[in-house]
C-alpha cells in the first residue's frame, strides 16, 4: 500500500466487521450438538441464528442515524456492549434454550452496529481517493470471514463442546471492544442533538427517492443476494446432482473464497489507473459471462465452481467501487446511508432468494439464467448512478443548487 495511506482506521474496520460476520459463522458447525443436548430438531435450532438476524437487520437502522448525531465511537462501544451482554445471558443458558434464544436476540441488537459503523467510519476517515481500496479490504474481510469461520466453529465444538463456542465469542467480542477503547478515534467532527423520529423517517425517505442512493446501492443488493442464492443452490447441486459426498463439497467450497481475493486484488490494482466507473462497469460482464458458461457449460464440480468463481470476482471488483461511490455525497450522513442500505440489503436477499427457491431454482443453468439478467440490471444501475456524476463537486458533495 502506499505509505500515504493511513491503516488505522480500515484495520480497526475490519475489526468492527469481523464480529458480526463470525458471530454467525462460528455457531453453524454446533447446531447439531446444540439439537441433541436439548433435544430439538433442525428447525427449532435454527432458531439460534433466526433470532441474532431478527435483532441485527432493524438495529441497524437505529445505529446508523444516531452515530450521525453524537459520534461513531459511543454508538458502536454501546452497541458491541449490548453484544457482549448478550452473550453472556447465552452462556448463562447452558440449561435453558429460552435464555439462548434472547441471548442470541440481544447479541444480534448490539452487533448491528458493526456492519452500519465499519462503513460509516471509512467514510469519515478516507478522501475520495483512498475510499474505495479501504471499502475493498473491507469488502474481503466481510466476505472471508464467514467462510473461515465455521472452520474454528467446527474445531472449537469438536475439541471443547458446544457451549465454548459461545465462550470463544464472547472473549473474542471482549478483546475487540477493549482495542476500541483505546484505539479507535472519533470520526465525527461536527456533533448535534439526537434527531427524533420524524427527522430520521425524512432523511431516509430522503434516500430512498435519490436515484443516486438506489443507483449504487442497488449494486450492493444484488450482488449480496447472487451470493445467498448461490449459496443456496450449488450445494445441491454439487452433492445431489453431481454425486459429491457433504465433506468433499466443503473442501470445493473453498475455491470461490479466493475469486474474492483475486477480485479485491484487481480492484487495488487498476482501479487507480482506470477510475472507479471504468472497474464498475466490468463486473456486469463478468456476471453476464459466469452466467452464459453455466448455462452451457456440461454439469461438472469443476464447471460450476468455475462458474460461482467468476461470479465472486466480479462481486470482489464491484463492492468496494459502488460502496465507495454510495457514501461519497452523504458524509454528513454516513452512517444513515449506511444503515438504510445495509437493511435493504438484507431484506433484498432473503425476499429474492426465498422467491427463487419457492419457483424451484435448482439446476446450474437456472443460477446462470439469473446471473446473465444480474449483469444487465447491474450495467443500468451503473449508467444511471453515474449519469448523476457532474451533480458532485471535486470532494464528492452534491453541488449547491444556484
Amino acid at each position: 500500500m502506499p505509505s500515504s495511506f493511513p491503516l488505522r482506521p480500515v484495520l480497526l474496520a475490519c475489526l468492527i466487521v469481523s464480529i458480526g460476520q463470525l458471530s454467525v459463522g462460528l455457531l453453524f458447525p454446533a447446531l447439531p450438538s446444540i439439537a441433541q443436548n436439548f433435544s430439538l430438531n433442525a428447525e427449532q435450532v435454527q432458531r439460534l441464528i433466526s433470532f441474532y438476524l431478527l435483532g441485527f437487520g432493524p438495529s441497524q437502522l437505529l445505529y446508523g442515524p444516531l452515530s450521525d448525531a453524537i459520534g461513531r465511537k459511543p454508538v458502536l462501544l454501546l452497541g458491541i456492549a449490548i453484544s457482549i451482554a448478550g452473550l453472556v445471558l447465552t452462556v448463562s443458558g447452558v440449561d435453558n434454550f429460552s435464555l439462548l434464544l434472547w441471548g442470541r436476540f440481544l447479541q444480534g441488537l448490539g452487533a448491528g452496529c458493526c456492519s452500519v459503523l465499519s462503513r460509516a467510519s471509512l467514510r469519515d476517515s478516507y478522501s475520495y481517493q483512498h475510499l474505495a481500496q479501504a471499502m475493498t479490504w473491507l469488502g474481503i474481510v466481510a466476505s472471508f470471514s464467514p467462510i473461515v469461520a465455521p472452520v474454528i466453529g467446527g474445531f472449537v465444538n469438536f475439541h471443547f463442546g458446544w457451549l465454548s463456542v459461545f465462550v470463544a465469542m464472547l472473549i473474542y467480542i471482549a478483546i475487540v471492544w477493549l482495542i476500541l477503547v483505546f484505539s479507535f478515534k472519533e470520526t465525527v467532527n461536527t456533533k448535534s442533538h439526537v434527531p427524533n423520529l420524524k427527522t430520521v423517517l425524512g432523511n431516509y425517505k430522503q434516500l430512498i427517492t435519490s436515484s443516486y442512493f438506489i443507483s449504487f446501492s442497488g449494486i450492493g443488493w444484488l450482488n449480496y443476494s447472487m451470493v445467498v442464492v448461490s449459496i443456496s443452490v450449488i450445494p445441491f447441486i454439487m452433492q445431489v446432482q453431481i454425486g459429491m459426498t457433504s465433506d468433499e463439497y466443503a473442501i470445493w467450497a473453498l475455491i470461490p473464497a479466493f475469486g474474492l481475493l483475486l477480485g479485491g486484488a484487481i480492484c487495488n490494482r487498476l482501479r487507480p489507473k482506470l477510475g472507479s466507473e471504468r472497474m464498475l462497469k466490468v463486473a456486469p460482464y463478468l456476471h453476464a459471462i459466469a452466467g452464459i458458461w453455466l448455462i452451457v457449460a456440461p454439469l461438472t464440480a469443476w464447471s460450476v465452481i468455475a462458474g460461482q468463481f467468476l461470479m465472486v470476482v466480479a462481486n470482489g471488483i464491484a463492492f468496494p467501487c459502488a460502496q465507495s461511490q454510495l457514501l461519497l455525497p452523504f458524509r454528513d450522513k454516513a452512517g444513515t446511508t449506511a444503515a438504510l442500505g445495509g437493511a435493504m440489503q438484507m431484506v433484498t436477499a432473503s425476499l429474492l432468494s426465498m422467491g427463487l427457491m419457492a419457483l424451484g431454482m435448482s439446476k446450474a443453468w437456472h443460477l446462470g439464467l439469473l446471473l446473465v439478467c444480474v449483469g444487465i440490471l447491474g450495467s443500468g444501475l451503473i449508467r444511471a448512478g453515474f449519469s448523476e456524476k457532474n451533480q458532485l463537486d471535486e470532494e464528492g458533495n452534491f453541488k449547491a443548487s444556484p
